[in-house]
């Protein structure tokens, strides 16, 4: 990870740190460049015997993966080599050097001990998830097929038209301007005791607005919350350069872990977010755009 961090750009590697919980110190190895010498200052006073530490140090280079992928990806390939081409054979290497500590990568640029599985009910909360932003998809298609349904509605009136449709599919199990964290969030899908997706719903009023939008819903969100949605609402005869603004918003978001290859026919974006807890969690997040007349 040293080494990966001389080919990062000094603003991204310092924003992998901050917000880690770990203080720099001067560094041991004073060996290398100034971002070198950066990871050293941080790297060289983790305490790799502590499990709590360990998790937060792996947090770091999860981020460090990421900014390392956007730096690869940026520049074309040589020859028949495309970007993405050259990125995977860069991660091919790097698993094989965490491989040696017992640790894999996932796709999602996560790391996890090799071996480690999610607990049943995880992946059952993970189908239910898939599920209901299906409902949540499909209630959108039909939305901008009737116009009149939502034509001249606020932000709440067309939330209900949504509660109506995932609280069809799931018996009434999902309920609005529910209390969950620090506030009530629009869309609540709780099954067996458990939150199966959060929802922010937003009308777009620009970059700012929805940028505080993502910060607010992670507001409502607990520890056990790993499921979020954004259904936006987009009042544009162009929607499109709205829908790739809030894309990029999301993928730039200091918080953000990974973007997943863009669902454009589906119109259904995915990311993975990063709690801004001392000892944070990962939440998958769907933006799923409406445009609303």
């Amino acid at each position: 990870m040293r080494e990966i961090s001389s080919r990062i750009e000094l603003s991204p590697l310092q924003a992998c740190w901050d917000g880690s919980g770990f203080t720099p110190g001067p560094p041991k190895d004073t060996s290398g460049a100034q971002r070198k010498r950066l990871f050293s200052s941080y790297a060289d006073h983790i305490t790799w015997s502590d499990p709590e530490q360990v998790t937060l140090a792996i947090a770091v280079f999860e981020r460090m993966l990421r900014a390392y992928r956007n730096e690869v990806e940026r520049y074309t390939g040589s020859g028949e080599e495309t970007p993405q081409q050259k990125w995977a054979k860069e991660l091919d290497r790097i698993r094989r050097d965490f491989e040696y500590d017992g640790y894999q990568i996932t796709d999602s640029l996560r790391i996890r001990k090799a071996g480690e599985r999610r607990p049943d009910h995880e992946r059952a909360d993970a189908e239910l998830y898939t599920e209901a932003l299906r409902v949540l998809r499909h209630a959108r298609n039909q939305i901008e097929r009737l116009p009149s349904t939502t034509r001249g509605k606020g932000e709440e009136d067309i939330r209900d038209v949504l509660l109506v449709a995932l609280g069809a599919a799931f018996a009434g199990r999902c309920t609005a301007e529910s209390l969950n964290g620090a506030g009530k969030t629009d869309l609540l899908l709780r099954i067996e005791d458990r939150n199966v997706l959060v929802g922010e719903c937003k009308i777009w009023k620009g970059a700012s607005k929805f940028h505080e939008a993502i910060d607010q819903l992670f507001g409502y969100l607990t520890r056990y919350d790993r499921f979020a949605v954004l259904p936006l609402f987009i009042h544009a005869a162009q929607p499109k350069p709205i829908v790739e603004k809030a894309t990029q918003l999301l993928t730039n978001h200091p918080r953000c872990v990974s973007a997943a290859v863009p669902d454009d026919d589906g119109r259904q974006y995915s990311f993975v977010l990063r709690s801004p807890s001392s000892t944070p969690w990962d939440v998958e997040v769907a933006l799923i755009p409406f445009v609303i007349s």
